[in-house]
């Protein structure tokens, strides 16, 4: 009797489309083969013997079956949660970002002190981080892709802020009437 499990699961595993509807043929041709092969044996194989070689080549294909399946289940979890990780990522920036918009809507701006220019910075670096999140969870990253790019990415964006927000202070706000650099919203 041959090592059915260990030749199957050899084939499966060599299988470039690794689909339940190609191991399924697969399958189907190691049956017809062995079949064949068996019958055609000289001298004539009893039909107990086929039968039993049979039987051992559907549990190996059993066998095989369930730890394919098993192994797909269990590689699908971690991608389930790092999406949904993602998600809450994703999330987390766009609450930030709209809470932070908001904010200038309840107060507007005067632009006539630092504080302003600060909350003006925050409207600027949540939605850009928001929308980076975004495209790492469009995308299939792996998770070294991911940390890289908010290690890149959040610093280069934080820094991009903070100087546009003075940029912007220093032009705009000269020009707005800004009187004290450091007045903070308690002290009017």
């Amino acid at each position: 009797m041959a090592d059915y499990y260990a030749l199957i699961r050899d084939a499966i595993a060599a299988l470039d489309n690794k689909t339940g509807e190609s191991r399924r043929a697969f399958y189907d041709r190691a049956r017809a083969t062995l079949a064949d092969e068996l019958r055609k044996a000289a001298p004539p194989l009893p039909e107990t013997l086929i039968e039993h070689e049979r039987l051992a080549l559907e549990d190996a294909i059993i066998r095989v079956e369930g730890e394919t399946i098993l192994n797909e289940a269990s590689s699908a979890q971690p991608n389930a949660k790092m999406q949904r990780e993602r998600r809450f990522v994703f999330l987390g920036f766009l609450i930030l970002s709209a809470v932070w918009i908001g904010d200038l809507f309840y107060k507007p701006p005067t632009f006539s002190d630092w504080y302003d220019w600060l909350r003006l910075g925050g409207v600027i670096f949540f939605p850009a981080l928001t929308i980076l999140s975004y495209f790492i969870m469009r995308k299939n990253w792996s998770v070294e892709q991911e940390d890289r790019a908010y290690i890149i990415w959040a610093p280069i964006i934080l820094v991009g802020t903070v100087l546009v927000s003075v940029a912007l202070y220093y032009t705009i706000g000269n020009l707005a009437g800004a009187r004290n650099t450091f007045k903070g919203p308690d002290n009017k």
